[in-house]
């Protein structure tokens, strides 16, 4: 069986104040306990990496492996990621209209289409009518401090680790890799060229 897991505060999960990565770790930890599934795999992207490479470090009990794409186990966040919460946070989603009044005004931040678009995905109608934004903004926005890093004096894990990233990501240098070298004992690398 494959789960698909939300963080908290992003896409259907509950949302909460508290978004530490170590929560991140046991809410992953709380729900293979609760669905009795043993050790799993888990695969993360983005800061579902990071949660995903947490897990691994404090709980090995329950990982079987990881994969981690476009993500290293560093203090490490997109660099627009403040502009990108105060853009959203701007946007008034009880008041809209409509998906395109909020593209028209989320386009000067965001120019690119695809990556608008995107954006917008977490822009959900609401059954009475109007809309509101499906992640916890405000929480995320409180929360940067806590996840854009990574806790210090984690052990190393010797669980069998995939980390995957694209040759052209922001997110991937000699320098994190070696640091990630030094936290996942038993862990390998795969280049994307050209993504």
């Amino acid at each position: 069986k494959c789960y698909t897991l939300d963080c908290r505060n992003h896409g259907n999960s509950p949302w909460s104040d508290d978004m530490r990565l170590e929560t991140l770790a046991q809410d992953v930890v709380d729900f293979v306990d609760q669905h009795d599934l043993g050790q799993v795999n888990v695969v993360g992207h983005s800061l579902g990496g990071k949660q995903a490479c947490l897990v691994c470090a404090l709980h090995p009990h329950v990982v079987r492996s990881a994969v981690v794409v476009d993500m290293f186990p560093v203090r490490l966040f997109a660099a627009n990621f403040a502009e990108t919460l105060e853009a959203l946070l701007a946007v008034d989603a009880e008041t809209l209209s409509s998906r395109e009044e909020a593209s028209r005004i989320l386009e000067a931040t965001f120019p690119v289409v695809n990556e608008r678009n995107f954006i917008l995905s977490n822009l959900v109608r609401q059954k009475g009518g109007g809309w509101s934004w499906r992640c916890n903004l405000p929480a995320i926005r409180d929360n940067v401090p806590h996840v854009k890093g990574y806790p210090d004096n984690v052990p190393v894990s010797d669980t069998p680790a995939l980390f995957v990233y694209g040759g052209n990501s922001d997110y991937a240098n000699a320098e994190r890799i070696a640091r990630t070298k030094e936290l996942f004992s038993n862990s390998n690398y795969v280049e994307i060229k050209g993504a």
